[in-house]
């Protein structure tokens, strides 16, 4: 029984290994012009799921190989269960949450804020260390494609100069040819259509916050983050 049981758990923990290593390629397409209409496509090898929303409402597509089944979500009861199940939910919660609150005493809420931030960990290393975290992370995300052509002002034109910036900035650090953006200077306005797509394999993403986080240079961040905190006064 024993060894039937240790081999069903080997057996679990190499399918979700599997099924982590495999890429997931996933489609995106929006168009918005005074209303949005999306699709968002996901897929792995013969299963595919396909959501798209508009004016009219939203729909949901499970594909396998020739086999496609199509679920009017404003029609699928459900889905209304669950909608109306998480408001009253939340609703709870927050009812919940503001009680006690109220009961709460001074004492408490001081303890609760008792978490001191140490300054001297923002230093050229460690800024080093998250920066190279975030563009490694940025390499692995980075969509095969994206297809945006924005049009739009905003009322006060030094919005308009900040989001230039930022935009020429972006076409430089990547290369997407198709992602154009322009300002309309005689009205307000915002108009966008665009596409992207790509794939993401979940273990590698999992190994690269790993590596980050057991990290020398994170451990010590953390240990000097808890030696600040563990300081009594």
């Amino acid at each position: 029984m024993l060894q039937f049981l240790f081999l069903f758990i080997i057996f679990v923990i190499f399918f979700i290994i599997l099924f982590l290593a495999l890429p997931y390629y996933y489609a995106f397409d929006f168009e918005y012009k005074k209303q949005l209409k999306f699709r968002f496509a996901f897929s792995l090898f013969f299963l595919q799921f396909i959501f798209t929303a508009d004016s009219g409402g939203q729909l949901f597509f499970f594909k396998i190989l020739n086999y496609k089944k199509k679920i009017n979500i404003n029609e699928n009861n459900i889905a209304k269960f669950m909608k109306n199940k998480s408001k009253k939910v939340i609703k709870e919660k927050i009812v919940n949450k503001t009680a006690e609150n109220k009961k709460e005493k001074p004492e408490e809420s001081r303890k609760k804020s008792k978490f001191k931030f140490d300054f001297s960990l923002i230093n050229k290393k460690n800024l080093n260390h998250i920066f190279r975290f975030i563009v490694k992370l940025i390499k692995i995300l980075k969509m095969d494609y994206l297809k945006l052509n924005l049009v739009f002002s905003f009322a006060d034109p030094y919005y308009n100069g900040i989001f230039l910036a930022y935009y020429y900035t972006f076409k430089e650090l990547f290369d997407y040819p198709d992602f154009k953006a322009r300002i309309n200077w005689q009205e307000v306005m915002f108009e966008a259509e665009g596409s992207t797509g790509g794939k993401i394999i979940p273990l590698k993403i999992i190994a690269h916050f790993l590596i980050f986080i057991f990290s020398i240079r994170s451990l010590k961040i953390f240990w000097q983050l808890y030696k600040s905190n563990s300081k009594k006064g």
